[in-house]
């Protein structure tokens, strides 16, 4: 069970803070001082001390929630306890009335084996309670998002080896490592951008990371492309760039089938046995892939690695994904 997401293309809940300041009308400055009482000046005002994050709470709520959510699936969690929970780091936001904390959790595997997972969030100082997107109204912006987008930096040696897939080997000089869903609207400006720029490009590498039934069916098309060595970068390039946005894996299968027919020729005979076919071949390596994005604190799209820099979000305007 994956906690605390938030995402690009997908909905969001938002958490809004609204701050009334009520003003009374002032006492005439005559009878303040009239009425107010001698005050003798005992040194320095004391100062407010600052607003401390409670870690230990926060890593006894995780581990507790870890607990609950997951013993029913892996019994391993049963003994899941605070000590696997490492804070990796912490980014206080103050507002008028009080102070939250953005969070980087690594939670450490139950088994040796596995590889460590990532989680972003936000908290109040007690560490006890979640806290979703805290909203200036007056201004219209996020006031996490910063923070939270500073913490969801992932450096690129986390990432296990042969991480995406490589479709496009080049002469120039940038290795790219991409993760995208491909109906995401900023993923598809930035693969025109990507396309206008190949002749900057040593290695490019695709993980995809499918938001929804149909984008999966899309995701199933490209794994099997990527397999079989059929017209891979066609492919992607379709499906990036013409393929209609629909919320039928049915129907975006059909137009697989219509447009790459030599790709479509060991699927089945209608769009139906095609998806049944591609489904059991690919829906695994797809979803396993997603879960290995969704550990390293990704959940949203798109994220690129170019180079050993992480850049989150693509500006079409700004287009600054390849110097």
């Amino acid at each position: 069970m994956t906690l605390f997401h938030a995402c690009c293309c997908k909905c969001r809940t938002t958490f809004f803070v609204l701050l009334i300041l009520f003003i009374g009308p002032g006492m005439p400055l005559s009878t303040m001082a009239a009425d107010a009482p001698a005050r003798v000046s005992a040194g320095p005002e004391p100062r407010e001390q600052p607003v401390v994050l409670d870690e230990a709470a926060l890593k006894a709520a995780i581990a507790h929630r870890l607990r609950t959510a997951r013993e029913s699936k892996d019994e391993r969690f049963a003994k899941f306890t605070p000590d696997q929970v490492d804070i990796e780091g912490t980014i206080p936001v103050h507002t008028p009335e009080t102070t939250y904390f953005a969070v980087k959790l690594k939670i450490l595997p139950v088994t040796p084996e596995a590889r460590p997972e990532f989680i972003t969030l936000v908290v109040d100082q007690t560490g006890t309670m979640q806290i979703g997107s805290i909203q200036d109204l007056a201004k219209g912006t996020n006031l996490m998002k910063a923070a939270v987008d500073r913490l969801q930096t992932v450096d690129i040696k986390d990432l296990p080896p042969g991480f995406g897939k490589e479709i496009f080997s080049g002469t120039g000089p940038h290795t790219i490592i991409a993760i995208s869903d491909p109906f995401c609207p900023h993923c598809r400006q930035a693969w025109d951008h990507i396309k206008l720029n190949l002749e900057k490009i040593k290695t490019l590498r695709l993980a995809h990371f499918p938001l929804n039934k149909a984008s999966e069916a899309a995701c199933l098309v490209m794994a099997d492309a990527f397999a079989r060595q059929i017209q891979l970068f066609d492919v992607i390039d379709f499906t990036y760039s013409l393929l209609d946005k629909t919320r039928d894996p049915q129907k975006i299968i059909a137009r697989f089938m219509e447009v790459f027919p030599k790709l479509a020729q060991t699927w089945g005979d209608d769009p139906a046995s095609a998806l049944a076919y591609l489904t059991q071949m690919h829906q695994n390596s797809v979803r396993t892939e997603q879960n290995t994005i969704r550990a390293l604190g990704i959940h949203s799209t798109p994220v690129f690695f170019v180079n050993d820099t992480f850049i989150k979000g693509f500006d079409a305007q700004k287009a600054e994904l390849l110097p």
